[in-house]
């Protein structure tokens, strides 16, 4: 698939990648909510915070989109509600593959050889 097919199945398909990223700032208000809810002592600093909402502001819906876009350029068949539905599982998903692939590694570490 080249660039031209991506482009026109996203013009095809605006309104659904509109709606996975609307799924994503969703999530991303979720979060923000649960920074508030935490223990003095757990909360960010104010620079961090200001990053850390940026970036999962920019992020999250980006992330949805994208995943819409590759369903999409699949070929798969999405309505709304799944567009959404993506937009606010995306982010989820990909930590866990994150999480994962970290218990992985500290289950295998790397054997380094012996410097002689």
């Amino acid at each position: 698939m080249n660039a031209d097919e991506v482009i026109a199945i996203i013009n095809q398909n605006w309104h659904l990648i509109f709606i996975s990223a609307f799924g994503g700032f969703i999530l991303f208000i979720f979060k923000v909510s649960e920074h508030f809810q935490k223990p003095p002592e757990e909360k960010l600093t104010f620079f961090q915070y200001i990053f850390w909402v940026i970036a999962i502001f920019l992020l999250f819906p980006i992330l949805g989109c994208g995943m819409v876009t590759i369903y999409l350029a699949n070929g798969d068949k999405i309505g709304a509600l799944l567009s959404f539905q993506v937009g606010l599982t995306s982010p989820a998903i990909v930590q866990n593959l994150m999480v994962s692939a970290a218990n992985q590694r500290l289950k295998r570490p790397m054997i380094l050889p012996d410097d002689a």
